[in-house]
């Protein structure tokens, strides 16, 4: 049997007053209240995620483990677990062929948040590298919603040798750019 994964559930529910925290700088017209997360691919309408739609896409769960630093030069090791879906995903249910449109190989993937934050991903690394595998839309930090300094989303390519310039707090949009 399966366990399940800590981001289903009670934790996507939780997301639902979060989502109209903040507007977001990718819109071109305002949103709905319960809109997390918008993805705009060339030439088509914007897909509008909302809890339930990401809640329906395959979950997955992913550790973090990185040594921090204390003064005295000692280090301790760290374990973050996040809950989410993986980037692809969340494009393939947008209607994004990235995986087996010749032409999407040239695409390029913009993170925004909500204070228009950008991190951007390359069709290479999302569909052709192993990073791919941990490119995470995160819903949950270690069995917890995201609290509202990092989300209801965030995003995270865990598979960086630092993640931290492409860790999107607080995002609400994928654009997707030839």
């Amino acid at each position: 049997m399966k366990p399940r994964l800590p981001c289903c559930g009670p934790f996507l529910v939780a997301l639902l007053p979060l989502a109209a925290a903040a507007a977001c700088p990718a819109d071109a017209t305002p949103r709905a209240a319960d809109v997390l997360l918008t993805v705009q691919l060339p030439g088509r309408p914007v897909v509008a995620y909302k809890a339930a739609d990401l809640a329906a896409l395959p979950q997955r769960a992913l550790t973090q483990k990185r040594t921090v630093a204390a003064a005295d030069g000692a280090g301790t090791e760290q374990s973050v677990s996040y809950a989410g879906v993986l980037l692809r995903d969340a494009l393939a249910k947008a209607g994004f062929a990235g995986a087996t449109d010749h032409a999407a190989r040239w695409a390029v993937i913009d993170a925004v948040a909500t204070d228009n934050y950008r991190a951007v991903f390359t069709w290479g690394e999302v569909y052709n590298s192993a990073a791919g595998e941990q490119m995470l839309v995160i819903t949950a930090q270690d069995g917890q919603a995201l609290d509202a300094a990092a989300g209801p989303l965030a995003l995270r390519a865990l598979a960086d040798i630092r993640p931290g310039p492409r860790h999107v707090r607080n995002l609400c949009a994928l654009l997707v750019r030839p």
